[in-house]
């Protein structure tokens, strides 16, 4: 059998050859007519002969054929230009032929001086198979569904005029017995036009014939198997017929019931052939088909054991009551099949949902959607329960619904989750209600005493030192420094709880923020004697005063924890990973024992004595606050008295 990969392959080079005879046919034709060479004219002796408008329109169409091959659509305006004459040179002719003659269009441009009759004149039909031929090349232009197809039966109808000319010459029929619409209809004139519609109808995906020859359907390898014996047995035995006619062999009559004794019984045998051939077909496709029922029942009933594992399931009549419910039903809703078949649906409504619920429910399904939402239930025990439920409405051929399908999926841990989070929500947020108390109260009731005592130490220590002994002028600056240490760190505190507050996003150079940060630790600095080095730091989006805050508590920790007679040096570099910059501060100071690395973020984590190294313990902890507000991350890597390199990054925002 022949495949349809090579069927497609010999479709291009039949596409090829039919291009090729058209500029073939209709050059020779038209030097023949310039040069008065008969024997071009006329493939058969003394038969008709091609015009030389009929070898301007195949001239045409090879050209319009070629265009097509090569889908250059680019020269569509040449494509219609050469479609519109075809069908004029046609028009024109049948018009005289009908007596309604315009405009002569005979011997315009070669005159014929080998015809007695119409001398120049096209046949009838080869002129309707012109006007045919121009409508099919236009309609192929379309991509409207009805243009198409009115394209596509002219050339049909191309096809059979042609194809009945031929078989006018194969059976020899004389000239004198052709009718007026063919006599003076070439040969090769027939052939040519049953070529290009032959080749129109192959290229054409809605046609039959196109069908018939490309795809792998039971009835089209059919038609390719007996088409050629419908053609060519008839026309093969009417030759045979009339030649022995012709030649005396045989009487007309012998030969007619000669002809009906063999097509008979041949026709019989072939046709009970093709219907072997079909049963055989038949047999198989029922056995797949039934191969196909036993898998689908199989697959159905493994899906429907699937879904009943994890769905509860339920049918409704029209009347809102149960006509079948599946044993994960029962088993959460704890009711028996037959205490819930029959019952309506409302038996399991909770209180939950307002009747403005069901009511909106109940509108969208009847209207024939899908309602799909989240539904509260209640168990015959009285227990709640929460699914996640599609209703499905089903409709008969006149549209009308005559049943309905609950599918639900038990959500009620999910449910339960949820209102446990949302409690917990709330209850965070009163504390961060009384956080911000403690905040406003720290700022004001706290902060004013602190002051007070500081402020009469103060004053005790400068006007009444005669009253204080050594001890007692001690004790006052203990409380001087104690009471400053306090308002240190309840502004620190402050400062902390205001970090994530009245935040706008703005676009901030690292490299100007970090040049800010040290004009403002320049003393500590120039003390110190450090030096920081950074270069090629990124421009970003984010929150200037909590970032500016970041790199001054990093830099300068990473001053304040240098080592003894060492110069500190502090490099910062960024680099960008993925979806986030990732910035490292290196220093060579005291670095950070091991056990310690997780602690030092927490708040008020101090790990060295207040009396080696200054501080409220709280610096890291704004860091990481300053971080998580950037959606991103902080860690340290270490070595004990070797130095410390801090990371963190940054996301970046959607217009970094």
């Amino acid at each position: 059998m022949v495949s349809i990969s090579t069927f497609k392959l010999e479709g291009r080079i039949f596409s090829k050859v039919v291009v090729a005879l058209c500029f073939l046919i209709s050059i020779s034709v038209i030097l023949g007519w310039i040069l008065e060479l008969a024997g071009i004219l006329s493939i058969i002796p003394q038969a008709a002969t091609m015009k030389f408008n009929t070898a301007l329109i195949f001239l045409f169409s090879g050209i319009i054929l070629l265009l097509s091959e090569k889908n250059n659509f680019g020269s569509k305006p040449l494509y219609k230009t050469l479609s519109y004459l075809i069908i004029f040179i046609g028009a024109f002719t049948l018009a005289e032929h009908l007596g309604l003659s315009f405009v002569s269009i005979d011997n315009l441009i070669i005159p014929d001086e080998l015809t007695a009759k119409n001398p120049g004149r096209m046949s009838p039909a080869t002129a309707m198979c012109s006007i045919l031929i121009g409508v099919g090349f236009l309609a192929g232009l379309s991509t409207e569904k009805n243009t198409n197809k009115v394209g596509l039966y002219a050339i049909k109808f191309t096809a059979i005029i042609s194809l009945i000319a031929i078989i006018s010459y194969i059976l020899l029929i004389p000239l004198s017995s052709k009718s007026s619409f063919y006599k003076s209809m070439a040969i090769h004139t027939s052939g040519l036009f049953l070529l290009i519609s032959t080749l129109q109808l192959f290229n054409n995906p809605n046609s039959s014939f196109h069908q018939i020859v490309n795809e792998d359907y039971e009835g089209s390898k059919l038609t390719r198997k007996i088409l050629p014996v419908i053609i060519l047995f008839p026309i093969l035995s009417s030759f045979i017929l009339i030649l022995a006619i012709n030649q005396e062999v045989i009487s007309t009559e012998f030969g007619l019931v000669a002809y009906a004794a063999v097509f008979i019984p041949l026709s019989i045998i072939y046709v009970s052939y093709i219907a072997v051939g079909l049963n055989k077909s038949e047999k198989v496709r029922r056995k797949l088909a039934k191969e196909l029922e036993e898998s689908n029942k199989y697959y159905l009933k493994r899906f429907q054991q699937g879904v009943d594992q994890v769905s509860l399931i339920g049918t409704l009549d029209t009347n809102l009551n149960f006509t079948y419910v599946n044993d994960l039903f029962c088993e959460v809703l704890k009711y028996n099949k037959d205490e819930i078949l029959n019952k309506n649906i409302s038996i399991l409504r909770s209180g939950h949902h307002n009747v403005e619920f069901y009511t909106d429910l109940w509108k969208k399904v009847e209207s024939g959607e899908i309602w799909v939402d989240e539904i509260k239930n209640k168990a015959k025990d009285g227990s709640y329960h929460w699914t996640l439920t599609a209703i499905i409405p089903f409709k008969n051929e006149k549209g009308e619904i005559f049943e309905y399908m609950s599918l639900s999926q038990n959500i009620t841990d999910r449910k339960t989750a949820e209102e446990s989070k949302g409690e917990y929500l709330k209850k965070l947020e009163y504390k961060n209600k009384e956080l911000e108390q403690f905040a406003y109260v720290a700022s004001h009731d706290l902060q004013e005493p602190l002051r007070t005592v500081n402020n009469f130490t103060e004053l005790l220590a400068k006007r009444r030192t005669d009253y204080f002994d050594e001890l007692g002028l001690k004790s006052l600056q203990f409380i001087q420094d104690a009471t400053s240490r306090m308002s240190e760190l309840i502004k620190n505190l402050l400062d902390y709880n205001r970090l994530d507050k009245d935040n706008i996003l703005t676009k901030i150079d690292c490299n100007q923020l970090v040049k800010d940060v040290k004009k403002d630790l320049s003393m500590n600095i120039k003390d110190a004697e450090a030096t920081i080095i950074y270069n090629n730091l990124p421009i970003l989006l984010g929150y200037e005063i909590p970032l500016r805050l970041l790199f001054q508590n990093l830099i300068n920790n990473a001053i304040k924890f240098r080592k003894k007679d060492t110069k500190p040096i502090i490099e910062i570099n960024a680099k960008l990973n993925g979806d986030e910059w990732l910035f490292s501060i290196q220093d060579n100071g005291i670095g950070i024992p091991t056990k310690y690395k997780d602690k030092i973020f927490v708040i008020f984590q101090r790990l060295h004595n207040k009396n080696e190294y200054e501080g409220s313990g709280i610096g890291l902890a704004h860091c990481r606050k300053i971080v998580d507000l950037h959606q991103g991350q902080i860690w340290v890597d270490s070595i004990d008295d070797e130095g410390s390199t801090f990371y963190f990054t940054i996301k970046i925002k959607e217009h970094d």
